[in-house]
């Protein structure tokens, strides 16, 4: 299930986004559904499940896009923004991890849908970790951790909002998450380059805060894949 938001004052542009997107879905045989928003101020105001991508305007009355995506951005009831709006200028300002792509009014159908192809996509590559717990096993998606630290017989998974304790070997995680965004920082550190806010030499500031040490022999292969990830986030994304 993918869960559609549109943000827009205008009810043409709202249906106009709807029409395109189940067009698409359907097609490719992808349930979806539907959250309409007025305002920015409605956004931040939601409470329900997990929105995969909103489509955002940028000029509305109230809280604007730009002060949406400064709101939201630790907010996992949404998880991608497609920028809609008339003014072009302010295509840098909405660069963001959540950020998907920035398009200009009049709509056009091969943009929206590009975009809805790559949710989708990006949905089915966000895993599952499983980590044992006292209980049993614990699961959480890949975008969910901030970083994983190797304590003892045991690794503690930091999220943006709580810490889990895992009966897990540091090795165990980073088999899971081989080939993902999540990469070795450490010998005993995982971070997660979706949630890195500033490289800083040998260390990572992320965004919950938390400083994570690079070792020596990860400086290179860490900003190598630093650097790799800015750029597909910002250049490659919607190719």
């Amino acid at each position: 299930m993918i869960r559609i938001g549109i943000c827009d004052d205008e009810t043409t542009y709202r249906g106009q986004i709807k029409a395109i997107c189940s067009a698409y879905l359907n097609a490719q045989d992808q349930r979806c559904e539907f959250v309409e928003f007025r305002s920015g101020g409605e956004v931040l105001d939601y409470q329900g499940e997990k929105i995969h991508l909103l489509f955002l305007d940028i000029e509305m009355p109230g809280a604007n896009g730009l002060e949406v995506l400064s709101k939201v951005r630790k907010n996992e009831k949404i998880w991608r923004i497609v920028f809609v709006t008339s003014h072009k200028e302010l295509k840098w300002e909405t660069v963001d991890l959540k950020t998907l792509a920035f398009l200009e009014k009049p709509l056009d159908r091969v943009g929206i849908e590009t975009c809805l192809k790559t949710v989708v996509r990006e949905e089915k590559e966000n895993i599952e970790i499983v980590y044992k717990t006292i209980d049993g096993t614990g699961y959480i998606p890949l975008d969910r951790i901030v970083l994983v630290q190797a304590k003892g017989n045991y690794v503690s998974i930091s999220c943006e909002t709580e810490e889990i304790s895992g009966f897990s070997s540091i090795k165990d995680i980073e088999e899971q998450t081989d080939g993902t965004t999540v990469i070795r920082t450490h010998k005993s550190y995982l971070a997660n380059l979706q949630h890195v806010a500033k490289m800083n030499g040998a260390t990572l500031q992320m965004t919950n805060g938390a400083v994570v040490p690079v070792g020596r022999k990860y400086v290179f292969p860490v900003k190598e894949a630093y650097f790799a990830f800015i750029k597909s986030v910002t250049i490659d994304r919607n190719r």
